[in-house]
């Protein structure tokens, strides 16, 4: 008869992957079994299961890493059981059979994997629509978690006394973007702000499994029809752009779109968004990207760009070459480790400089605890978001805490 494990898991949804992934590696499946799959799927299964391995390096607190496969298995693995209630706290339990449990993960998944296509790419029905000239903009990035900072956000921008005209999110509904994660960590505790316009950007983790959920879900819920779009009034234009249905690059059209915008742009400023980021200090760079907008970072035609993807926010100065203001603000609900940086690691919130280095330009890196990850405060960077105010050729923007406190403030234009 097959025993059966049985793991009561506390707290967070990631506990639940991780104690599952721990079961899988230790106990292999039965000799018929592994017989039974391809030395493909087992080799996949197995390096996806060290990466996740790798990177939990808190127990109990969510992790994922950029690769699709291993962002699938979490997916399956953090449904692999049922909750039960628990006063103060989200218990789960998972069972599985000792001899089928890696035999599941492989086949299914790898499966699923294999049978992954992306959703049909849209164009914008229109060039640009019409923006206020007086507006407030919420933005926030990789904050589909439902978890820690990201109801706190949600909360701050709905409830915003002064009001938003449009709130964006700059993408990444983790683990994959299926169906239940986009209705769970996207459009159910999304920020609804009265009488705003809502837009949520295309991230990695949607692609993962082809980005199907979110493009119905955004169109359902948001009447949002392109995952790339732009709004204009008589100062500024602000153009939304999909750079992960090519990963970390420019789908279609959408460089000679930007030319176009600028081309009849008279006096407007071009202020751009987009999940992932041109440069970086701290991880990797964008030269695909770039390279598509090449012309209009030489010609200094963009005023000022804002990401997600990486997980933390970064201020930074005008870049030396390109004239532009970077903004990296993907720190609205994944858990992310604080930066090893000097003067880093203290009990209070602050802004630390970080110099220009490679042709990059410097930055002012926020650090600080989390207070919404329990019993890891400390190791965790604080989540949030920013609030961009348009008042005819004027740009003011403030960097605000989850909770919506302001931690900088500054007027950009």
């Amino acid at each position: 008869m097959a025993r059966s494990r049985i793991a009561t898991l506390v707290r967070e949804k990631d506990e639940m992957a991780r104690t599952a992934w721990e079961a899988l590696a230790e106990r292999p499946p039965s000799h018929a079994s592994a017989q039974a799959l391809e030395p493909e799927v087992l080799a996949e299964t197995a390096r996806a299961l060290q990466l996740i391995e790798q990177e939990q390096r808190a127990p109990g607190v969510m992790a994922t890493v950029q690769d699709p496969y291993a962002c699938l298995l979490q997916t399956h693995l953090a449904k692999f059981g049922a909750a039960s209630p628990m006063p103060g706290a989200r218990t789960l339990e998972v069972k599985f059979d000792e001899h089928d449990a890696l035999r599941w993960a492989a086949s299914a998944v790898f499966t699923w994997w294999k049978r992954i296509t992306r959703f049909q790419w849209t164009d914008p029905v229109t060039l640009a629509s019409p923006f206020p000239n007086k507006a407030r903009v919420a933005v926030f990035g990789d904050w589909a978690t439902g978890l820690y900072g990201a109801p706190e956000v949600s909360r701050s921008i709905a409830g915003e006394r002064a009001g938003y005209q449009l709130v964006l999110h700059l993408g990444d509904t983790y683990y994959s973007g299926d169906r239940d994660e986009v209705d769970e960590g996207l459009i159910q505790p999304w920020p609804r702000a009265a009488g705003a316009l809502h837009r949520a950007l295309n991230g990695n983790h949607e692609m993962y499994t082809g980005g199907e959920a979110y493009f119905e879900a955004v169109g359902r819920e948001f009447g949002q029809h392109s995952t790339y779009f732009a709004l204009q009034n008589d100062h500024w234009i602000l153009a939304g752009l999909d750079t992960a249905y090519s990963d970390h690059a420019l789908h279609g059209a959408q460089a000679q779109w930007i030319g176009t915008l600028l081309a009849q742009a008279g006096g407007r400023r071009l202020v751009l968004f987009s999940h992932h980021q041109p440069f970086s200090l701290l991880e990797g760079q964008g030269p695909r990207l770039v390279a598509k907008l090449a012309p209009f970072l030489k010609d200094r035609r963009i005023f000022a760009w804002y990401w997600g993807h990486e997980h933390r926010c970064a201020i930074y100065d005008a870049h030396p070459a390109w004239g532009l203001l970077g903004r990296c603000v993907g720190h609205g609900g994944f858990p992310y480790f604080r930066d090893k940086l000097p003067g880093a690691g203290g009990g209070a919130t602050a802004f630390l400089r970080v110099d220009t280095r490679r042709g990059v330009p410097g930055a002012h890196i926020l650090d600080g605890p989390n207070p919404f990850i329990a019993g890891h405060e400390s190791r965790y960077g604080p989540h949030g978001y920013a609030s961009l105010e348009f008042d005819g050729p004027r740009l003011n923007e403030v960097i605000r805490s989850a909770t919506g406190e302001v931690l900088r403030a500054a007027q950009l234009a």
